[in-house]
């Protein structure tokens, strides 16, 4: 069995979340583990799913992706878009 720590802290989290109706960690942990389901799809891993350190991989893509987004909505002047975005880039940070 392989050391599968952070995908049941993300699973714990999302449950926490759930009960706190904390909306918008509940959707960006959602979508992490629906990034993360993909993965391991992708890499013929979905019985045994990803370890810790494939998912650490696919957080830091979510990471990157989240202050492009930031840059680029700046550049827009969206600001709301990318205040938006800092807050799920603050949530997938603490992974």
């Amino acid at each position: 069995m392989q050391n599968l720590k952070l995908k049941n802290q993300i699973n714990q989290d999302l449950k926490n979340a759930m009960k706190a109706k904390n909306e918008l960690e509940l959707s960006v942990l959602r979508m992490l583990n629906s990034v993360i389901m993909n993965e391991a799809v992708a890499k013929k891993k979905k019985e045994q799913g990803l370890n810790d350190e494939e998912i650490i991989q696919v957080i830091s893509r979510q990471i990157k992706q989240r202050k492009d987004s930031i840059t680029q909505y700046k550049k827009g002047k969206r600001d709301d878009l990318a205040e938006q975005e800092e807050k799920e880039l603050k949530i997938l940070e603490k992974y």
